[in-house]
């Protein structure tokens, strides 16, 4: 059966035979019936169905309350001013110890029973799994595959994360968690903040998780321990790669263009477009995910509208983020190619629906997701340039734009579909002169 940690419920095959099984406080109708159900039962009176169950949750009920009793360590008290209440262990606590209190003793004892046989049973990977279930939607399927990924690495399979996910999520310190945090900062030296957020997000959310929905530890102890990390293990950023390894210039654009239309007259047989899909990314600054998902119905007025994106998997109706939803303008040179592209479909028999499409049912006929990376990768060989991904199609062309001193950066933003205009100049804004014509620029500037 299934475990349950929201609902404090954890099933067993044999839930009548196990005092760990939760059972409800009972009704005032069935309290009155239970009184009744004793003489009967002293009696021999066969019980109905209904009254058995009755009787069945009481009983167990009851033996959870024993359970609870024998592992409880500290006495119960009783005020008509209070009502029940007791101590527990609590490491978040100052002095070690929570209060909790109860109007009468078997809701005491419900407490005492879910703390000593659920709550101080369950780990960190339970709460990941449940964590995980919550947080999953039809639209971040990529985003669970990178945070279970993340999982595998720094956790379940790292010798470091051990005796964390042996603990109990109740008896987990700050301590513990700040000496287990700092010892796989200097395993895995130097991290910088993305790294950073990849590793730890996962225990910060499980925390956070068990603390607000579930209500299993008082205190996000992550954060407690975050704010003592040794700062010197984190490094600001990576050492920032040169400008190109993250565009092309302007004669490598040209270059590539030769070369692709040069293949494609000596490769005629072989049925692929990359190509010119490489060539369309630098025109539209579209993810390759993007570009992938496009159909020539999206095409209205001299007009691209983004609106979904595919990968080898399939496709998804919807985009990165809200703010991939855009239309932009066709340059007259995008234009072009989509006319190689449809001329280029029709000679080779394509009849789908897609922009850029292949012979892989498969792929439901569309240009496979990687076909792109592996001919930029030849290309670049060809060029003597470093490899570079579509990505940095994308990252050219917008590049492109904020140099422009006709485009407002806003405009720019949105063409790219970023949230924000920081994103765009901070991580799309890159020197697309060659060297000699940096010399050249600086010389001129700095001329009297």
């Amino acid at each position: 059966m299934n475990n349950s940690i929201a609902n404090n419920q954890i099933m067993h095959p044999d839930p009548l035979a196990s005092p760990y099984f939760i059972t409800t406080k009972p009704t005032k109708k069935e309290a009155k019936i239970l009184a009744s159900l004793f003489d009967k039962i002293q009696n021999g009176v066969i019980l109905s169905s209904d009254e058995m169950l009755i009787f069945e949750n009481y009983m167990r009920r009851k033996q959870r309350h024993n359970k609870a009793k024998a592992l409880h360590p500290y006495k119960i008290h009783y005020t008509e001013k209070s009502g029940y209440f007791t101590v527990v262990d609590d490491v978040t606590a100052p002095d070690g110890k929570r209060k909790i209190r109860r109007v009468d003793e078997e809701s005491l004892l419900d407490e005492l029973a879910d703390l000593y046989l659920v709550k101080l049973n369950i780990k960190l990977n339970g709460i990941f799994e449940e964590w995980l279930e919550w947080k999953e939607t039809p639209q971040n399927g990529d985003n669970i595959k990178r945070i279970k990924a993340s999982w595998k690495a720094y956790y379940e399979n790292e010798k470091l994360s051990v005796e964390l996910l042996d603990t109990p999520i109740t008896q987990i310190t700050s301590l513990m968690l700040l000496k287990w945090a700092e010892s796989l900062l200097r395993k895995h030296y130097p991290v910088d903040m993305k790294k950073f957020s990849r590793i730890f997000t996962i225990v910060n959310q499980c925390f956070e998780f068990a603390c607000d929905y579930v209500e299993l530890v008082p205190v996000n102890m992550w954060k407690k321990a975050r704010k003592k990390l040794n700062k010197s293990l984190i490094v600001s950023s990576t050492p920032v790669a040169d400008d190109n390894e993250q565009i092309f210039t302007d004669d490598e654009r040209r270059q590539i263009k030769a070369m692709v239309y040069e293949d494609m007259g000596r490769y005629a047989k072989q049925a692929t477009v990359a190509g010119l899909q490489i060539l369309f990314l630098f025109e539209t600054g579209l993810r390759i995910a993007e570009c992938c998902g496009l159909k020539f119905s999206d095409i209205k007025d001299k007009r691209l509208y983004i609106r979904r994106q595919a990968n080898n998997d399939g496709v998804k109706e919807w985009v990165k983020t809200s703010s991939g939803y855009r239309d932009i303008p066709l340059t007259d040179e995008a234009l072009r190619i989509l006319d190689d592209v449809r001329d280029y479909n029709k000679k080779h028999g394509f009849k789908a629906e897609w922009i850029f499409q292949s012979n892989n049912p498969n792929y439901d006929y569309r240009l496979s997701y990687n076909a792109a990376d592996h001919k930029l990768r030849k290309l670049c060989n060809r060029l003597g340039t470093p490899i570079k991904s579509p990505h940095k199609c994308r990252k050219t062309c917008i590049s492109a734009l904020l140099d422009s001193p006709h485009i407002n950066e806003r405009t720019v933003q949105r063409y790219a579909g970023h949230r924000s205009i920081t994103t765009s100049l901070n991580y799309y804004s890159y020197e697309r002169k060659t060297k000699e014509e940096q010399v050249e620029a600086i010389n001129l500037a700095l001329s009297i």
